[in-house]
């Protein structure tokens, strides 16, 4: 393929994932679509008061997909979220989980510094996290005890793609990065985040620093 018309390409279909990429898929024959589908609809339905009047955002469900992933695409003022069913169909998915995940991939979108690359748009996958729990959650009218439940399930299923321990309410990541992470925190860094973000405060140093 010409070089040219391969980042041409690359730059027409500027993404990023709420995971890295896995080799981690899931199927479930008994699983039922409704309520996934109720809760994007209330995700889609609600999001455009956070976003400029001028932006277009669609939420794609892939139940076909087996990928145990998300992503948000972005070209010129038209947003896709694309959740993929091995995600959806995780057992630890449930409406509010999927709601946060939503959050998540828009705070790429809205989530502000620091990003991902200097010239790019999107938020690091921390500032993504923080941004999802301090407005979007807040905005959906997520409770304390849903957002509580969501946030820890989510993470859990962050921490079982990327083979790590699960997270758990009751720790905290102590570490202290000595610059900020750019890339993928660890499952309970990622839950501090989340945590830090819906009781409004600052962003926790296990990968942010001044």
């Amino acid at each position: 393929m010409n070089w040219i018309l391969l980042l041409t390409l690359i730059s027409l279909r500027s993404f990023a994932a709420c995971l890295q990429d896995s080799s981690v898929i899931l199927t479930d024959e008994n699983f039922s679509s409704r309520n996934i589908e109720k809760a994007a609809d209330f995700f889609q339905n609600q999001v455009g008061l956070l976003v400029p009047q001028n932006m277009n955002v669609i939420v794609k469900l892939d139940f076909l997909n087996s990928r145990v992933n998300a992503e948000v695409l972005k070209r010129e003022n038209e947003v896709t979220i694309e959740v993929w069913g091995g995600m959806l169909k995780h057992p630890l998915m449930t409406e509010n989980s999927l709601k946060l995940l939503l959050c998540h991939e828009m705070g790429h979108v809205l989530g502000g510094a620091p990003l991902k690359s200097r010239n790019g748009w999107s938020s690091t996958e921390g500032q993504s996290d923080y941004y999802s729990s301090l407005e979007c959650a807040h905005h959906l009218g997520i409770s304390e005890f849903e957002f509580f439940e969501a946030a820890l399930n989510l993470t859990k299923i962050y921490a079982e793609v990327s083979r790590e321990p699960a997270p758990n309410l009751e720790s905290c990541d102590e570490s202290i990065v000595s610059r900020t992470n750019f890339g993928y925190p660890k499952a309970q860094c990622r839950l501090d985040t989340l945590l830090a973000g819906w009781r409004r405060q600052d962003r926790p140093r296990c990968w942010f620093i001044e």
